[in-house]
């Protein structure tokens, strides 16, 4: 079958009306991923941890496996900032965002949620996988130089807040509620950890039944 003039003017018509729509499409979903993305250290911000810990709690109630989230955040940071200036304090803030994610499974997430404040979803990980993964960060960036590129050799630490969700320990129906208490339960825990003195690891539990 040959086509004839107007066909093929039509049928070129399309394929470019078929090319734009799918450029448009590709367009779309680099713009929603910058939406997500922190600028300075290449991870997820808020808006993006919100989604991922929504869509990773229900994957754990269909698989019916744990998830864990870990809240983290440098050790006065602001007396680095406000000692160092603004520009190496995000130094700083950008090498131990690389330092963690470097270490994360491809499964794992990790996300900027505010100045210092970082978090990292593990799914399929229990209390006690979740916690050696959290003392193992806390000790690599205890470890962890951070030469500036001018002569200073910066050290920091973490305090880190974990928070274990069970699916068979606490049943949940409204999953956009257990993502909140979660963030809720893990803050707490972080802020345990600083009260400590920094430095260490604390644990959050879930403790209200979800019905």
């Amino acid at each position: 079958y040959i086509l004839g003039e107007e066909e093929e003017d039509l049928t070129a018509h399309l394929a470019a009306i078929i090319s734009s729509c799918l450029r448009l499409a590709v367009a779309r979903q680099q713009v929603s991923q910058l939406i997500m993305m922190d600028p300075l250290t290449q991870v997820g911000n808020l808006r993006g941890f919100e989604r991922d810990i929504a869509r990773e709690i229900a994957r754990a109630r269909r698989a019916d496996q744990p998830v864990s989230v870990l809240l983290m955040e440098i050790d006065e940071y602001d007396d680095l900032h406000d000692h160092y200036g603004e520009v190496r304090g995000q130094f700083v803030l950008k090498k131990v965002a690389e330092r963690i994610s470097s270490d994360l499974r491809a499964t794992d997430m990790m996300a900027r949620l505010a100045r210092a404040r970082m978090a990292v979803l593990i799914p399929g990980s229990g209390e006690a996988l979740g916690r050696d993964i959290a003392e193992r960060m806390r000790e690599d960036i205890e470890n962890f130089a951070v030469d500036d590129g001018r002569g200073a050799v910066l050290e920091v630490t973490l305090s880190i807040g974990m928070v274990t969700w069970e699916p068979q320990q606490f049943p949940a129906v409204d999953m956009a509620q257990l993502a909140k208490q979660m963030e809720a339960c893990g803050l707490k825990a972080l802020e345990n950890a600083q009260a400590k003195g920094g430095n260490s690891v604390a644990p959050g539990r879930l403790s209200t039944l979800l019905v």
